[in-house]
């Protein structure tokens, strides 16, 4: 599995976790953990990211 692919299931069973939670707790706890992987991801493609450019920088060898 790829991380786009891991994140997209993560996603997923928070989802249906959350659509079939017993209590607006549960629900609550799935609905910010969905939040927290879409944020997790985000801040993996922008670390990826800052390292190929400093891999290119060649001022910063």
């Amino acid at each position: 599995m790829t991380m786009d692919e891991t994140t997209a299931w993560l996603l997923q069973t928070a989802q249906a976790q959350a659509k079939e939670a017993k209590s607006y707790e549960e629900a609550a706890f799935f609905m910010a953990l969905q939040t927290f992987i879409q944020t997790q991801a985000k801040r993996l493609e922008q670390a990826e990211s800052e390292v190929d450019g400093r891999t290119w920088d060649h001022e910063r060898w």
